[in-house]
């Protein structure tokens, strides 16, 4: 594959970051923001869910181990009104600009304490024996955001998504931190609990991996075979499945950045433990008829499983005779090899010296334009003309960013 597009994703990293907002001081009441159309809309500071109308006597937790909350006799929720907020932790020196988690209204406050103070212990995961200023314009620093990828009545999934850079570095790294807080037991859940431990574990989710990376990131570095054990800790919850990633240098160059693949419920029940996401009021067997792609440049979309196999993308080579920044290509499977259409990503104001009939408008953000365009395919081809009027319309309703 050539690597002439690295260019835009750079571009797309650097966006990254500063969405991160590493050197720039967020105020404690900006809230971040969940993107994945499988996560709910709200984040940290909104007022969770409220639980079980039943009532449970307030346990006496055992002591913790790392976070982890032991409560004696764990049963039903207890009738309790959970709220978040953020807290933060600014310095200027080393750069440090952290936003948090804090859960109120659980009725146990030792346990809930225990969980907060776990909670900021990873936030504030900087290492400031290491953040010197070499490049006085370049300053070390370290940014840490969060997001809510699911919450229920049982169980707050909070993501955290962290950035390092120390001064002289020619990139900083990024990272990514998931923490399931189980509600009815009062504890930090362990992402092995969530499988079931059977050996077709990471054979079948290597399986579904490797059908959504269709631009082929995971054979960038050398061949792809199978997910590791430890990339099972690599995932969290969301509303219809789970999402695994990949950090940079894993199976991919930094330039790809953290590559995403969601694993729907359905698809993946036979190695979940079923009995854990029945008591916390999780169905996983509902199907889904969709498959999510998240590509490297920053968004994502979804195209219908029967449609899937049938399709190739390609992202085209970066030239300066190009005016925009990315370009994906997708194309119908079959000796002709019909274009359907393309997704690209063009400066701001390069946009506007576009044909507005050629392209349509799908998002913006950070001066960047998130379009699309429908090629015109011969009349003989049925399959390819009732893809492009039908199901192109219903992906676009779909299209996501996820910076």
């Amino acid at each position: 594959m050539k690597w002439k597009w690295t260019i835009a994703i750079a571009l797309v990293v650097f966006f990254t970051a500063g969405c991160s907002g590493i050197q720039e001081k967020k105020p404690v009441s900006e809230q971040p923001k969940v993107t994945d159309d499988n996560q709910p809309k709200n984040s940290g500071g909104q007022q969770g869910n409220p639980g079980d109308d039943t009532e449970k006597p307030d346990a006496q937790p055992g002591k913790a181990t790392d976070g982890q909350v032991k409560p004696n006799n764990p049963s039903e929720p207890a009738n309790q009104t959970i709220n978040i907020h953020d807290e933060s932790i600014v310095k200027d020196t080393p750069t440090i600009n952290i936003i948090y988690p804090q859960i109120d209204g659980m009725k146990d406050k030792n346990a809930q304490a225990q969980i907060n103070d776990f909670l900021k212990k990873k936030a504030n995961a900087a290492d400031e024996s290491q953040m010197t200023n070499e490049d006085p314009s370049a300053p070390s620093s370290f940014d840490s955001k969060y997001n809510i990828s699911f919450q229920n009545d049982h169980l707050i999934s909070f993501v955290y998504d962290q950035y390092f850079y120390l001064s002289g570095a020619a990139h900083g790294m990024p990272l990514r931190v998931p923490i399931l807080v189980d509600l009815d037991n009062r504890r930090i859940v362990e992402p092995n609990e969530l499988f079931n431990g059977s050996p077709q574990t990471q054979q079948l989710i290597s399986e579904l991996v490797l059908k959504q990376d269709v631009l082929q990131m995971l054979e960038v570095m050398g061949e792809f075979k199978q997910i590791s054990s430890d990339d099972l800790k690599q995932v969290y919850i969301t509303k219809d499945g789970l999402m695994m990633y990949f950090p940079p240098y894993e199976y991919a160059p930094f330039a790809a950045g953290t590559l995403q693949y969601h694993l729907s419920f359905s698809e993946i029940q036979s190695v979940l433990n079923a009995a854990f996401f029945q008591s916390h009021g999780i169905p996983i067997s509902k199907p889904n008829d969709s498959t999510i792609i998240y590509v490297s440049e920053g968004y994502h979309f979804s195209v219908p499983k029967k449609w899937l196999d049938r399709l190739t993308f390609e992202r085209a080579d970066y030239s300066e005779n190009n005016k925009w920044l990315s370009e994906i290509n997708v194309y119908y499977k079959s000796a002709d090899k019909p274009l359907l259409f393309s997704f690209h990503m063009y400066e701001k104001q390069t946009w506007t010296s576009l044909n507005p009939k050629a392209e349509t408008k799908l998002a913006e953000a950070n001066d960047v334009i998130y379009s699309y365009s429908v090629a015109q395919t011969p009349n003989s081809n049925l399959q390819a003309n009732d893809f492009i009027k039908n199901v192109v319309p219903e992906i676009m309703k779909t299209f996501q960013i996820d910076l």
